[in-house]
């Protein structure tokens, strides 16, 4: 595709841009020698890091799992399962990696100016192939790398499951990782260049997205649990998340051999044109929108290197367009003034889907966490925090009030009130999704009496999701901390403080011996969930009013 100049410059004049262009970027070559030495210093000292603690933790770790495989300690009705099911569970990995990659670039796509270049040489008449072409380039093979290093890993476990021989399985996982990663990068310069445009065709695409990756994760969980050898059959050859699927599943012996190379070859097309339609669209997104993105990109590194995971969260989502609405979800106006915030907050949770969903797939592995009978403490114990997400997403407003206080300034309740009322929507719609949840594991036959634990748990988990939502910012004495021979407290405290109310309400209920740790039912273990509940509530009302009160 033919070279784009500046619109001041006329076709003629291409010859002499590309001329000046060469100049300017010599120059600047040479005047940045320092800071280029300085940051390829940088780089490799964090791969030398990097690769220090792989070699310390995940090695071993590897080693250990060669062995286990060798011994057949890791071969059972478990793995035999797994491996069974990798043909409707690997398209659903990469596919989600793919369109994870794609969706960061809403606010921060792969190509990413210095700043100096971004408010210098962008504006000028130099050609923006050579300017923002190898950012593009390096985003991607960056990508392409850790996508291999996942992906050999990955194939390297396989093989101790009985995935083929360990160098087939660990070459295929590269190649699949990194075509996951080469593949996402491509599509993030395309949503990088036209995700500010056609808002309506955006939001489509990016729905229709998710909604096929629902789908591949709902017949990988088919799978998982029971087999469904025409899912089986059929995903591997639905798409390229599926394509690059097949040479790992030739090695493991799910599909022939002939397949392996017929998905080598149609991953191969697929990437480069993939790469070009990247390359292309990496030339081509406009400087309004990489100003925006390196702005949201240093509030989000300013927020994150203070520790405050909201206003990082807060940057990003300023950041996302909407699609204009011609209706919108609608709840009929409350008639009585009590009514007001739960209200408010049911409505601001039908206008987001995500988080109700989100809310039910968490709910789901609760209840089947609770359901698997003579599992061991630590899974059982899993249910907890999963039944404790699931909370956080239906609180999801009360954490939208604590960043724009403009929202509940006009309300006549205290802090301590309001925080209460914020708490009536999740308890109710945790109430909801337990008793369906357990109705339908009573359907499929899976019904255990540890279920009647979940209704006495929605006290605790709610009052802990509103600890976290009206935590407010880190202490600034917390992020100072104090020197040990193992480094600044300052970071560690910063993040207990974050997480102190998921943290003490789980560790209390869990703490006891009761339902969540395998024991049978009991009233003290119906009890003991209750109290845990009442010192959260009235936690959480503290915490809100003296969060609102610093304000």
């Amino acid at each position: 595709m033919a070279e784009r100049t500046p619109a001041r410059l006329r076709p003629a004049d291409a010859t002499e841009a590309a001329h000046h262009t060469r100049a300017v970027l010599a120059r600047l070559r040479a005047a940045r020698t320092e800071a280029r030495d300085k940051r390829r210093r940088s780089i490799a000292y964090t791969a030398y890091c990097t690769a220090l603690l792989a070699g310390i933790w995940v090695v071993p770790l590897l080693a250990a799992a060669a062995r286990a495989g060798a011994d057949g300690r890791l071969r059972g009705a478990a793995s035999e399962r797994l491996l069974e099911s990798l043909p409707a569970l690997l398209p659903a990995l990469l596919a989600t990696a793919v369109l994870l990659l794609a969706a960061r670039a809403r606010w921060q796509g792969p190509v990413r100016p210095e700043p100096a270049a971004l408010s210098w040489l962008v504006p000028q008449p130099v050609l923006r192939r050579a300017l923002l072409l190898p950012g593009f380039l390096t985003a991607s093979a960056t990508a392409t790398g850790l996508g291999a290093a996942v992906g050999a890993a990955a194939g390297f476990l396989l093989h101790a499951l009985g995935a083929g021989s360990w160098w087939a399985a660990t070459a295929t996982g590269a190649a699949a990782g990194a075509t996951a990663g080469c593949a996402g990068t491509a599509l993030a310069a395309l949503v990088q260049r036209h995700g500010d445009t056609g808002q309506r065709r955006e939001a489509l695409l990016r729905r229709t997205a998710w909604a096929v990756v629902a789908v591949l994760w709902l017949l990988a969980a088919v799978s998982l649990a029971g087999g469904a050898p025409a899912a089986e059959q059929l995903v591997p050859w639905s798409g390229p998340w599926g394509w690059a699927a097949l040479p790992p599943l030739a090695v493991a012996g799910a599909v022939p051999a002939a397949a392996g190379w017929a998905g080598a070859v149609l991953t191969a097309l697929t990437l480069v044109v993939a790469g070009r339609a990247g390359a292309d669209a990496a030339v081509r997104v406009p400087a309004r929108v990489l100003r925006t993105q390196a702005g949201t990109a240093l509030r989000v590194q300013a927020s994150l290197y203070a520790l405050d995971l909201r206003q990082a969260r807060a940057a990003v989502r300023a950041t996302r367009s909407r699609a204009p609405h011609r209706t919108a979800v609608r709840l009929p106006y409350p008639r009585r003034g009590w009514l007001l915030v739960p209200w408010r907050d049911a409505t601001a949770l039908l206008r987001a889907p995500a988080r109700l969903v989100a809310a039910a797939a968490w709910t789901a592995a609760t209840v089947g966490l609770l359901c698997l009978d003579g599992a061991p403490t630590g899974v059982s114990l899993l249910a907890l925090p999963a039944a404790y997400l699931a909370g956080a997403q239906l609180a999801e407003p009360a954490r939208l009030e604590t960043d724009d206080l403009r929202r509940s300034a006009p309300l006549p309740w205290p802090a301590r009130v309001l925080a209460l009322w914020h708490g009536a929507v999740p308890a109710a719609g945790l109430l909801v999704l337990f008793a369906a949840g357990a109705a339908t594991a009573a359907g499929l036959g899976l019904w255990s009496e540890r279920l009647l634990l979940l209704p006495a748990l929605v006290p605790a988990l709610v009052g802990a999701a509103l600890v976290s939502a009206y935590r407010g910012a880190v202490p600034v004495h917390l992020m100072i901390g104090s020197m040990t021979p193992l480094g600044d407290t300052g970071p560690l405290a910063a993040l207990l403080w974050q997480v102190r109310g998921p943290l003490v309400a789980l560790g209390c209920l869990a703490v006891v011996d009761g339902p969540a740790r395998g024991a049978d039912l009991g009233a003290g273990g119906l009890l003991w969930p209750l109290l845990v509940g009442a010192g959260m509530v009235w936690w959480a009302g503290a915490t809100a009013r003296g969060t609102l009160r610093g304000r």
